[in-house]
């Protein structure tokens, strides 16, 4: 950015604000700080990533609206698919733990019926290996399912907002409302119920947040994100039934 020196009046470049120092004359000029657009982790500059990822979560899920409207404002996709690999990564290896949890109960029940046969130092010696795997595999699919399941998400969903005439923005602000959707996620760590409340708030912060980035109704956005599921059970009862038909009108010709 171009500023001027209040003092000897002569311009001069600056990035970020706070207080700098004339070249010309030395004398110090108060730059105000420049925001960026976007959530807090699309703005975050000086590495506090922690404190940024837990305010994309407090604002998503307290408050929405104003979150969404920053989100659309922003730019670019890497942060917010970041952002959404960080959770899926981390309510998977929750759920591995707890997976894991439950495995070591099992498999303590199983090394004592080994030992009796000799082959417990075997299953012992086994057991940090198959950890191991999974966790290896997981490393390297967890990017490529996130990506993918992300890219064909926003993509349906834009679709249908095209199809409904409520696509405003680019399919770049789906993406990233898609993304920033993902942050009741969280809840996962909670068993049981968890999985519930995180599935339900995602849904409808989805519907919030294509409803404030492409300024449209939430009749249209609800109907966005809802519409590939009514299609897929049409279909499926469309298929069952036309199954059905051939079957009972296959079983009246048999009967003749």
């Amino acid at each position: 950015m171009i500023y001027r020196c209040p003092r000897c009046e002569q311009q001069f470049q600056a990035e970020g604000g706070g207080v700098v120092r004339c070249p010309a004359c030395g004398g110090e000029v108060l730059i105000p700080g420049i925001v960026r657009p976007g959530s807090a982790w699309d703005r975050e500059q000086k590495g506090a990533w922690a404190d940024a990822f837990f305010s994309v979560i407090k604002d998503a899920i307290t408050n929405p609206v104003i979150f969404f409207r920053e989100v659309a404002e922003g730019d670019g996709w890497l942060r917010p698919w970041l952002f959404a690999l960080v959770i899926s990564t981390a309510v998977f290896l929750v759920a591995a733990a707890y997976q894991a949890g439950f495995n070591l109960m099992a498999a303590g029940a199983g090394l004592g019926k080994a030992a009796s046969e000799g082959l417990g130092p075997i299953s012992a010696l086994l057991m940090p290996f198959s950890i191991g795997t999974i966790v290896g595999l997981a490393a390297v699919a967890m990017p490529v399912a996130t990506t993918v399941g992300l890219l064909i998400q926003a993509g349906v969903y834009h679709l249908c907002l095209m199809v409904l005439g409520a696509a405003r923005r680019s399919f770049l602000t789906t993406f990233r409302v898609t993304c920033y959707s993902m942050a009741p996620q969280v809840c996962q760590i909670v068993p049981f119920l968890g999985g519930i409340v995180a599935w339900g708030w995602q849904l409808a912060l989805s519907i919030i947040g294509l409803k404030v980035a492409h300024e449209t109704t939430y009749g249209r956005s609800a109907l966005a994100v809802f519409l590939p599921t009514l299609l897929c059970c049409s279909a499926l009862l469309i298929i069952g039934a036309a199954v059905a038909g051939a079957a009972f009108a296959a079983i009246i010709a048999a009967a003749k």
